[in-house]
């Protein structure tokens, strides 16, 4: 479902700083179910992305971007504002170290009210146990894979998984960094089944597999203009056709003395 239509960031002639000199800014951009940005490191793709999330208020796990004053952006919602969520490869990998320190914190506290409480009530040693255990119960019961001794790819689609509604929105930069390609596909899949149940995506993103989702819109971001494109006609895509083809005639450029 396309919970949004289209949205364009407004800027004026003399606003010419970050982030008024990226190159979506004065765009509208239609939204598709998946709608897929590409672009190289610096085209702003992420900014796009969290200046949307931050307008949106989208749950996120990480820390949201601060601006010294609020950007102007026009969206055209199909009924209202979406509820959602911001994800990057980035923000999992943090969450993933405050998990481990909440779970050895909370093991470390239980050791030692078990010695401090040695003596006293059963009753008392439950009471001061119970806040530690709650976390604990918490953390293991919330994905259905343990994020923290699966391997790195599982625990991202675990938590991925978990965050899919039907009918909410989620703005995803670069969620391929961690995953192999049987993962991707695997993300891939994810993807369909939420759009399956009112789920819109947008996705900034060097993978090639995730920008062949099928009907996906494309856009492609430079650091002065941004433009709808086609799978093909992506330029990090053309280059690596070329490259599989003939990796030779690379390396013999590459290594030219």
């Amino acid at each position: 479902m396309r919970l949004i239509k289209h949205l364009t960031f407004h800027k004026n002639e003399d606003q010419n700083n970050f982030p008024y000199n990226l190159g979506f800014f004065n765009h509208t951009i239609d939204l598709s179910e998946v709608t897929i940005v590409v672009g190289d490191n610096g085209s702003g793709k992420s900014t796009l992305l969290e200046l949307l999330s931050h307008e949106l208020e989208l749950y996120q796990i990480g820390n949201p971007l601060v601006l010294p004053n609020p950007v102007k952006i026009s969206l055209k919602y199909h009924l209202t504002k979406p509820l959602g969520f911001y994800f990057s490869a980035e923000d999992f990998t943090s969450y993933i170290h405050h998990l481990q320190h909440e779970k050895s914190t909370s093991i470390q506290a239980l050791k030692q009210i078990d010695i401090d409480y040695k003596h006293k009530s059963l009753f008392a040693k439950n009471q001061a146990r119970s806040a530690h255990a709650k976390t604990l119960f918490e953390i293991n019961k919330l994905y259905d894979k343990d994020l923290l001794t699966s391997s790195h790819g599982e625990s991202y689609l675990s938590f991925f998984k978990s965050r899919i509604k039907p009918n909410q929105l989620f703005i995803l930069d670069e969620p391929e960094t961690p995953l192999s390609f049987d993962n991707q596909l695997a993300l891939i899949y994810m993807i369909h089944e939420g759009i399956k149940e009112g789920a819109q995506f947008i996705i900034a993103t060097h993978s090639p597999i995730l920008c062949a989702y099928p009907d996906a819109k494309i856009y492609e971001l430079s650091t002065n203009d941004i433009q709808e494109t086609t799978y093909d006609q992506i330029d990090s895509i053309k280059l690596l056709k070329q490259f599989i083809d003939d990796p030779s005639h690379f390396y013999k450029h590459l290594f030219k003395s």
